[in-house]
């Protein structure tokens, strides 16, 4: 193809991207929970549309932590699958790994964007190169800005629709949604977690359930164990059994008092609504102690006489 070619379809692929962030930020990203799986909203795969393009094909489309790069290094590997007898060596080994990248990657399902987020300066190099051979001298410019530009209306969208989604869903939080300083803001951990647990009563030695707060292991000593109630796994040292799956509610109760000698939960509110079952038997079978500032949650579980 000719560079005009080349410059009439960079032009035209921009235009899609400019209307696949608008639709996908203000058109297709729900800002309120509803009666959409919580963990799966969190994640952005909560529904059909949104499993594919934040899920399987985030690689390409999962707007709101990767941009829009990834759109338009689609393209380039399928023109490359296309044009595979006329790469070169080096050339053939980068597809192939990108290939296999893109396949474990969207296996996940979306499960953590960051497993993605590793294939983006790999798209970024590779875009920006084509871009600076196939187009004409005066149209290079232009282009890379466009681009830049298009990074930052996709910025501005996912921080607009998070903005959103703060004033819609209450449990939603974000270090830009929370008010303060920089600092405060991407410093989620609790303030002085030490002092707050001695004043509300757990002494140095009680072990407490810890539900997806790495943070407990690297600012105290105290005993701890991890769980995720999200899956409902906690992580022992002999292995990762489930805790509610196949107990009564009385049972996982009598498990943690009488097998894990655990009678306190660190976790937070956020954490907590992850799993409306977990939310039930915090509400039924313990007392919230106390909750800081920054959505941290001290429950203790009840006696045999709910106390």
């Amino acid at each position: 193809m000719t560079r005009r070619w080349h410059t009439a379809l960079f032009w035209s692929l921009f235009v899609v991207a400019v209307l696949l962030a608008w639709l996908y930020h203000r058109n297709w990203m729900p800002v309120a929970r509803g009666d959409l799986d919580p963990a799966l909203f969190s994640r952005g795969i909560a529904t059909p549309l949104l499993l594919w393009l934040n899920g399987y094909l985030g690689v390409f489309f999962n707007l709101q932590f990767l941009g829009t790069m990834g759109i338009f290094a689609l393209p380039l590997i399928v023109l490359a699958i296309l044009c595979w007898q006329r790469l070169e060596t080096w050339q053939r080994g980068l597809l192939v790994f990108t290939l296999l990248a893109v396949v474990v990657i969207g296996a996940f399902g979306g499960f953590n964007y960051r497993y993605a987020l590793t294939l983006q300066p790999l798209f970024t190099v590779a875009v920006l190169a084509v871009v600076w051979r196939a187009l004409p001298a005066g149209q290079r410019a232009w282009a890379v800005a466009g681009l830049a530009a298009l990074s930052v209306l996709n910025t501005g969208l996912s921080l607009e629709h998070r903005q959103r989604t703060w004033h819609a869903e209450p449990t939603f939080s974000s270090p830009d949604t929370r008010p303060g300083t920089m600092k405060e803001r991407l410093d989620s951990s609790p303030r002085d977690l030490e002092g707050w647990l001695s004043h509300h009563g757990v002494a140095p030695t009680d072990t407490v359930l810890v539900n997806n707060l790495p943070v407990w292991y690297y600012v105290t000593d105290r005993p701890g164990i991890y769980y995720w109630c999200g899956s409902d796994q906690l992580f022992l040292a002999d292995g990762k059994p489930l805790l509610m799956h196949g107990r009564s509610d009385e049972e996982v109760v009598r498990y943690l008092l009488d097998s894990l000698h655990c009678r306190h939960i660190f976790s937070t509110v956020e954490y907590n609504g992850y799993a409306p079952r977990w939310v039930d038997l915090l509400e039924r079978h313990a007392v919230l102690l106390a909750e800081d500032d920054r959505g941290h949650t001290l429950h203790r579980l009840k006696d045999t006489f709910g106390r």
